[in-house]
């Protein structure tokens, strides 16, 4: 499957994941808008997400792919299999007994490192929804290391569709499950909805004639490389799980709602980051591992530039439309029944600040895979680590004046600055094309600009004759937004025209490519 084939089906699948977990956020909202019960939950979910980043991955992501594929690329398929095996049985013993530790520890470790809410009643729910959910991780690992291995043979319907599942899943038991369970409802939901991500993904992957088998080869060359791998990264994880806690923390003693605020925000970020930059980064993740394993370097750094262009061509504009209309898409989102103008005040704030860090999260996914398929795990922990220090640092700084508005400011410098740091030592490594790169951002700089200068100057002009500015109709304001979003759209699709912007090039292309009249069969 190609690059472009695979990226296609993992943005149609990821839009669709992204709306209903748009919705899955909108339904918990309307619920329990900002309530003790929910700031628990949030808090709650940290340790088994912390769980499930630590083991599965730092693996995944760095190591498992790039060693299955070369297996499968020297045509080993039976030994690729024999490690895979050994991976996962490991994996899974690892989350059993993480799982199990947790379970015992959460009473002290939830009020000490996580959430020291000031009620105790709060920390009691935050301990028990900590303890049902620590299955969950369990069965993400194991969706996730199916997912890896379709991934390598480029097999990626049912793994991307994987998380439709998941989303929806909650959204059911959090709609038909409240009004008995309350919040331990959508508690459940991650539970039923991890298991069936990963029950989802079994048929396609039987007839990729699985060799599953119990072993536990600890030994063997493949698995030593998953793990030598798979350790920097794990570490690098682990130090942004720091981060996540450190944030968590820091808003658990803040107002009554600021934890939900900022999680609600950070959702918001994922979806165009989960729509663009990590489909794209995902899908050319085996194809930059198999040109690595082959010693391709010129395919391989083609692969590298084409990712990078496409991406800022996309992520520069959404950035612009998240922060010119963000009090509008939270409105629209997430301001239904118990999640009120106060929280949308929070929420919107503190995304504006998020937004400012997209292009440097986009670039970071794909940047990042390029050393994992080199099976360089060192740089990309080193740069990691500076990262999280600077992260850290400028959130224990700026909270205390700008609140949750400061974890997320401190969030996008830091990775904007992780960005830079990979891209600089990436340049020179893989002889990357400077010139070109630096003048496609640019031309992409300026039609975004001229962009956010369309769509702000056609929301104020509208808010005058209609009295936008406070809380207009659903219908009024998604009519605004839409036409606003129509207008920066078309200003920036004519100026990467007339900046003659080569990805837009490349989409007419393709366009002319499909309209232009086959010529008739001469008969014979």
């Amino acid at each position: 499957m190609s690059i472009a084939r695979a990226s296609a089906i993992m943005i149609v699948t990821l839009v669709a994941s992204r709306i209903l977990g748009w919705l899955r956020l909108s339904v918990i909202g309307a619920h329990f808008g900002e309530t003790p019960e929910l700031d628990a939950f949030w808090a709650a979910f940290k340790i088994p997400d912390a769980i499930f980043g630590l083991v599965v991955a730092g693996a995944l992501a760095s190591a498992f792919i790039p060693v299955f594929t070369s297996y499968l690329a020297r045509e080993r398929e039976q030994e690729a299999w024999h490690v895979a095996s050994s991976v996962m049985n490991a994996v899974l013993l690892l989350l059993v007994g993480f799982s199990i530790v947790m379970w015992v520890a959460a009473p002290y470790v939830v009020p000490t490192f996580v959430a020291p809410f000031r009620d105790p009643r709060q920390i009691a729910l935050t301990v028990d929804l900590t303890r049902l959910m620590l299955l969950s991780p369990i069965f993400m690992g194991l969706s996730s290391l199916t997912t890896g291995i379709l991934n390598s043979y480029r097999q990626f319907l049912s793994s991307a569709t994987a998380p439709l599942v998941y989303n929806l899943v909650i959204i059911l038991f959090t709609q038909f499950g409240y009004p008995f369970l309350g919040i331990h409802a959508v508690a459940i939901g991650v539970v039923v909805g991890a298991l069936v991500m990963w029950l989802v993904q079994l048929p396609e992957l039987t007839f990729r004639r699985t060799r599953y088998s119990f072993s536990l080869d600890l030994s063997h060359s493949g698995v030593r490389d998953v793990m030598r791998l798979a350790g920097p990264r794990t570490l690098a994880l682990g130090a942004v799980q720091i981060v996540f806690f450190v944030d968590t923390y820091l808003a658990s003693g803040m107002p009554e709602g600021s934890l939900t605020a900022l999680v609600y925000a950070n959702q918001l970020l994922l979806l165009p980051l989960g729509v663009f930059s990590i489909a794209i980064s995902a899908a050319v993740f085996p194809t930059l591992s198999h040109y690595a394993s082959l010693g391709q370097v010129g395919r391989m750094r083609d692969a590298v530039q084409q990712a990078i262009r496409w991406i800022l061509f996309l992520t520069l504009p959404t950035a612009i439309v998240m922060i010119v209309l963000r009090r509008p898409i939270v409105n629209l989102l997430f301001q239904y029944g118990s999640f009120g103008p106060e929280a949308r005040e929070l929420t919107q704030a503190a995304f504006l600040f998020y937004s400012l860090g997209l292009a440097g999260h986009a670039l970071v996914q794909i940047l990042a895979r390029v050393y994992f398929a080199s099976r360089d795990t060192t740089t990309p922990l080193a740069l990691t680590l500076i990262s999280i220090g600077a992260n850290i640092v400028l959130s224990v700084t700026l909270a205390p004046t700008l609140f949750i508005n400061g974890l997320a400011l401190a969030n996008s410098i830091a990775t904007l600055l992780e960005a830079v740091l990979l891209f600089t030592l990436l340049a020179s490594r893989a002889r990357l094309r400077l010139v070109g790169l630096g003048v496609s951002t640019l031309k992409q700089v300026c039609a975004s600009l001229l962009m956010g200068v369309a769509m702000f100057g056609f929301i104020n002009v509208t808010n005058l004759p209609f009295d936008l500015v406070k809380d207009p109709p659903k219908l009024t304001l998604l009519l605004q937004t839409i036409l606003a979003a129509g207008v920066g759209g078309a200003v920036y699709l004519a100026a990467a025209y007339l900046l003659r912007i080569g990805e837009l090039q490349e989409i007419l292309a393709v366009v002319r490519t499909r309209l232009r009249p086959r010529p008739a069969a001469v008969p014979g």
